[in-house]
């Protein structure tokens, strides 16, 4: 009986995700052939337990293993499509691009191999930062990202990680974990301010953005793309906490349609997506965006 509620359980899972190939714009006009990938790709992730390179877009490669979202640019085309394409359509060569919790590399390798901008990228988690470093060098990138194996604050000093926790590594609450380097955002920018930021930080992101008030009042930076899913929580942070400070510095959360290049004002946060876009210089973003080039990712057209 165990058996079988496993396996039905198994069932509803892919017929879900099976049902999200037919509604992803990058997917819909062939999900069964998504479906197939997506499941070839986790046979051999989970249970053959190999490390797969792929290869994805312009001929970027990277190393991934289970748990790792940079597989949906396997299956899906592209990870986290909508903001993926979103950041390829706004990013410019000579551009900066600071990328805070860069995992194992998804947005850096975006950023930096099919915009060619100017990329830094921040990871704590010393064996994460191995596979980010790993990623950048099978990908031969002529003009090397810098890579920081740090992690940020609103202070300068050492806190403890967990890492055990695949893509969801975090500062630990319980003091079990690595210790790391920390930073704060004003330090790390103090000779450049980025002109565009990524922020992942599994609920740390309040701590980040007070170490970084200079930075975010500055007027080179644009716009930051930032996840807010309530894991601030675990910190005593509210989501609302987080919007108001980035509203009181002059930047203001909006939707973006992949498909009509449409940016529309919100109140809150995206609650569609995993990241929210936060503009501060809506015109100039509004004019990168309309004048990109097309950008293909099989048979979609962005």
């Amino acid at each position: 009986m165990k058996t079988v509620k496993t396996l039905f359980k198994k069932y509803k899972y892919v017929l879900k995700r099976y049902q999200s190939f037919k509604t992803n714009p990058l997917t819909k006009s062939n999900p069964f052939w998504a479906l197939i990938k997506y499941l070839y790709i986790n046979f051999l992730l989970y249970v053959l337990k190999r490390e797969v390179t792929i290869t994805y877009l312009n001929g970027i490669k990277a190393k991934v293993k289970k748990g790792d979202g940079i597989v949906g640019n396997y299956h899906s085309g592209l990870h986290e499509a909508a903001d993926s394409l979103f950041l390829m359509h706004l990013l410019r060569e000579g551009d900066s691009f600071l990328d805070i919790g860069a995992n194992v590399g998804h947005y850096t390798l975006l950023a930096g191999l099919c915009s060619k901008c100017k990329v830094t990228a921040i990871e704590p988690i010393p064996s994460t930062f191995e596979r980010l470093s790993n990623n950048v060098k099978i990908n031969n990138w002529i003009h090397q990202p810098e890579l920081l194996n740090i992690g940020l604050s609103n202070e300068s000093g050492e806190l403890v990680f967990t890492n055990q926790q695949f893509t969801t590594n975090k500062v630990s609450t319980t003091g079990h974990g690595v210790k790391v380097k920390v930073s704060t955002l004003d330090e790390i920018c103090s000779h450049q301010v980025p002109d565009f930021i990524k922020i992942d930080v599994e609920g740390y992101e309040w701590f980040v953005l007070n170490g970084g008030l200079n930075t975010l009042s500055n007027a080179n930076l644009k716009l930051i793309l930032i996840e807010l899913n309530e894991s601030g929580k675990n910190f005593n942070i509210q989501d609302e906490q987080i919007i108001q400070l980035l509203r009181d510095k002059g930047f203001l959360p909006y939707v973006f349609n992949l498909e009509t290049k449409a940016f529309k004002e919100i109140d809150f946060k995206n609650t569609n997506q995993f990241n929210t876009l936060f503009i501060k210089d809506l015109d100039f973003v509004k004019q990168r965006v309309f004048s990109s080039n097309k950008i293909n990712v099989g048979s979609f057209t962005s």
